[in-house]
């Protein structure tokens, strides 16, 4: 069974989201993941872990939409989690 993310409802719960991801990424993305997350809740749009991790794959592996799309098929979600979250690997 596929897990499900939740919603979320504010900037600081998209960060805290992030801030679980950040020994994944270095320095550099983090902040542009940081950036566009704050940016997005501007708009009152709220970044949840799906597309917190979408957004790790892009910048810290340099994975296209597609390519992280065709992974996320393949795989499956659970998989696809672990593929990008080091704690989360056996």
């Amino acid at each position: 069974m596929q897990k499900q993310y939740p919603e979320v409802h504010s900037l600081e719960e998209s960060l805290a989201i992030l801030k679980k991801y950040k020994d994944d990424v270095n320095k550099e993305d983090y902040e542009g993941i940081k950036s566009v997350i704050s940016n997005h809740a501007i708009e009152s749009i709220y970044m949840n872990e799906l597309d917190i991790i979408a957004m790790i794959k892009q910048s810290a592996l340099k994975l296209s939409a597609d390519e992280i799309i065709a992974e996320y098929k393949k795989k499956g979600f659970v998989e696809y989690v672990k593929s990008c979250h080091r704690s989360l690997q056996s």
